[in-house]
């Protein structure tokens, strides 16, 4: 009788163990792979919120003139009408006056070059065309100023055409960048 309790127990542990316990077991180990990749997963996102840190102390460090001429420099949206009176003021200060201003987005200068509307997929740059009148000594100088600008501006095209001996209408075609927000 010293025996059979001892032996029954184990019988019946061997049992339950195989039995009920065991499924159990099996139905857990997915949830132990999913726990894996979960703590995979949180250990990124760690890494993410140390670097994100790590780029916002850089970012912090940065005075705010700075920034803004960072900002002014690529602007994180489209500002024609600042554009303009910037460009204007240039201008100004050379005596030349700007006349016939025509401001499209390309869509894609290589498949349709002439296209000028607006997609929210479309490329993040704005082309500008303008007229300015005046002499060629000022208009080198406005294309100084306007190559020194902090704005980035590509002059694609200048034609010309000549009113009298020392006065001239120059047709400027230039493309302007901005950063898009997705």
């Amino acid at each position: 009788m010293r025996l059979l309790v001892p032996l029954i127990s184990l019988v019946a542990a061997v049992v339950i163990f195989f039995g009920p316990t065991r499924s159990a077991l099996e139905a857990s180990k997915p949830l132990v792979v999913k726990r894996a990749d979960l703590e995979q997963a949180l250990e990124n996102a760690r890494k993410i919120q140390a670097v994100r840190e790590s780029l916002q102390e850089r970012y912090n460090a940065f005075s705010s003139s700075d920034l803004g001429r960072l900002t002014k420099l690529l602007p994180s949206h489209v500002d024609n009408v600042r554009l303009v009176i910037d460009i204007n003021g240039m201008a100004s200060t050379y005596g030349m006056t700007i006349k016939n201003i025509e401001i499209g987005q390309t869509v894609n200068p290589i498949e349709n070059p002439t296209a000028t509307s607006i997609t929210p997929d479309g490329p993040e740059h704005l082309d500008i065309r303008f007229t300015v009148s005046g002499g060629y000594e000022s208009l080198k100088s406005f294309l100084t100023d306007l190559g020194r600008s902090l704005r980035i501006v590509d002059i694609t095209d200048i034609t010309f055409s000549s009113k009298d001996i020392d006065l001239y209408d120059f047709t400027i075609a230039l493309r302007t960048y901005w950063l898009q927000d997705k």
